[in-house]
C-alpha cells in the first residue's frame, strides 16, 4: 500500500512516518501542500494523509483540487485543532 503524508512538523511527520514503514507500507512524506498535491497528480496512491495546516496551500485546498478532478482516494485529516467549529 503506498500512503501520501502531507505533514509539516518534522517531528510529528518522522514518527508517522517512521510508524508506518514500520507497519511495511510505503510512505511519501511531504511538508508542502503544493508539494503533495502536485505528487498526487503524478502518482497513485491508495491513501492520503493530509495535515490541514500546511504552506504552500492548506490541506483544504489540496482536498478540494483533488476531489475536482474526481479522484477519490480515501484521504484522512487528522488535526490539532481545537473547536467544534474548527
Amino acid at each position: 500500500m503506498k500512503i501520501l503524508l502531507a505533514e509539516d512538523d518534522p517531528s510529528l511527520g518522522e514518527a508517522i512516518q517512521a510508524s508506518l514503514d514500520y507497519e511495511g507500507l510505503s510512505v511519501d512524506w511531504f511538508q508542502r501542500g503544493d508539494t503533495a498535491l502536485s505528487a498526487i497528480e503524478m502518482n497513485h496512491y491508495d491513501s492520503v494523509i493530509l495535515d490541514i495546516g500546511l504552506p504552500g496551500i492548506s490541506g483544504l485546498q489540496v482536498l478540494r483540487a483533488i476531489r475536482d478532478q474526481a479522484n477519490r482516494v480515501p484521504v484522512l485529516l487528522p488535526t490539532a485543532l481545537g473547536s467544534v467549529t474548527d
